[in-house]
């Protein structure tokens, strides 16, 4: 009795030292501090007398491997190199750092994780960056998150949505891109409030080398079910996947009213051009991945009506993003996707960080973790807490072999419990 009276006296004493329990916001990570900071010291780090300033990218290549790296990868990777170029490119014509030029430092991921590690172990401990852009992907984002956070060097992310590269407490990464759970968040929302749908399946890529079909339909699904809709049915892919008949079979038996797909662009449109040539005709909706003209040109006329997320409008009518559409086609000789915009949005506020912290890694992230409305061709640019983007999400529908902006949007002030 003795023992039971000591043992309660000391957990009373123990939940008083530790204060009230954080408040359940429906998962754990939600209860993490607002903030997450670097208590490290702000000295100065490395030659800050260097006559250029480089920065890194930490990206596909530009041109595809066999073997290694597909097309459409190369295309993703040729799209961050224009659009950070292209930023760095305009900061240089503005003078640079004080008189010196930014560079960019362009390794690639191509390969297993190992040579991927070791080209971002080169970047920060050879090239000296003082900051780094990449990757496109939740795989090499996490490579580039562990060494920089390692090496104290602030990374941003342009377009990687995997939810779990900010739910570690890292104050080094900062993410462009609203994440697969918001995505996730902003459809489901559309599908069973706006259009009214409550027989919805699952299409995503599901292979070894790729996890990104994965964990966005996870989220989907979980989010679903919360909403009281679970998924009726759920069927992967793989990359490089040609014929979609198993996959529009398993369509035809389950009957759904609509269709979710998270999966890369080409996999995607070839996926939708077999379902409507089936004759199946359910509305179908995709993650941001499909906002691109890859989905476009695989599933060829048969993506009209097709639904996805929006990350960047060119329509936008501000002169910033007019200005970076036109200057960018003029380089380039055809106008930017989502990949190119982000990676110009993520390099100028590295650049802008830069400029107002100095040589300075330390000082570089607390001016990153302090971004709040700054402009963007993708609109306008806050991060929470964690470093990730606070931003509407909107939809577009393709009309006429184009995205189209639906006029609806949602934000985190709309999530359901």
């Amino acid at each position: 009795m003795k023992a039971l009276s000591l043992g309660l006296i000391i957990f009373l004493w123990g939940t008083t030292l530790a204060g009230p329990p954080l408040p359940y916001k429906g998962q754990v990570y939600r209860s993490l501090p607002d903030t997450v900071r670097f208590p490290g010291p702000r000295k100065a780090r490395g030659d800050t007398s260097v006559r250029e300033v480089r920065v890194g990218l930490f990206g596909p290549s530009l041109k595809p491997k066999p073997g290694i790296s597909t097309p459409q990868t190369a295309r993703m990777g040729l799209s961050l190199f224009r659009g950070a170029k292209l930023a760095l490119d305009e900061a240089n014509e503005e003078g640079g750092y004080k008189g010196r030029p930014f560079v960019l430092v362009h390794r690639q991921v191509d390969g297993p994780w190992g040579i991927a590690s070791r080209e971002m172990v080169r970047l920060v401990y050879e090239d000296e960056v003082w900051a780094v852009l990449g990757s496109v992907d939740g795989p090499n984002s996490h490579i580039a998150e562990q060494i920089c956070t390692k090496a104290w060097v602030p990374v941003v992310t342009p377009t990687a949505t995997d939810p779990s590269l900010t739910q570690v407490n890292d104050p080094w990464l900062f993410r462009c891109i609203p994440t697969d759970e918001d995505q996730a968040a902003a459809l489901a929302e559309y599908i069973f409030h706006v259009k009214g749908y409550t027989k919805v399946g699952g299409v995503f890529l599901d292979d070894d080398n790729e996890n990104y079909g994965r964990i966005g339909m996870g989220e989907f699904e979980r989010t679903a079910r919360r909403m009281g809709h679970p998924l009726t049915m759920k069927v992967g892919f793989r990359l490089g996947q040609k014929d979609f008949s198993d996959q529009v079979e398993l369509v035809t038996k389950d009957g759904p009213e609509a269709l979710v797909i998270w999966g890369t662009p080409e996999e995607s449109g070839r996926f939708v051009r077999e379902l409507r040539e089936a004759g199946l005709k359910q509305d179908v909706f995709g993650s941001s991945a499909l906002a691109v003209p890859t989905f476009l040109e695989a599933a060829g006329r048969w993506a009209e009506g097709v639904t996805v997320v929006y990350p960047y409008d060119p329509s936008r009518p501000d002169s910033l993003t007019q200005q970076f559409n036109r200057r960018f086609t003029e380089r380039y000789g055809e106008p930017p996707d989502f990949y190119a915009a982000y990676a110009y949005d993520s390099m100028r506020m590295i650049i802008y960080a830069i400029r107002k912290a100095g040589l300075n890694q330390g000082r570089i992230r607390d001016v990153l973790a302090g971004i709040r409305g700054f402009p963007g061709v993708t609109g306008p640019i806050t991060l929470d807490g964690s470093g990730n983007r606070v931003t509407p999400l909107k939809l577009a529908v393709v009309r006429g072999g184009r995205f189209v902006d639906t006029g609806w949007s949602w934000g985190r002030s709309h999530r359901r419990p």
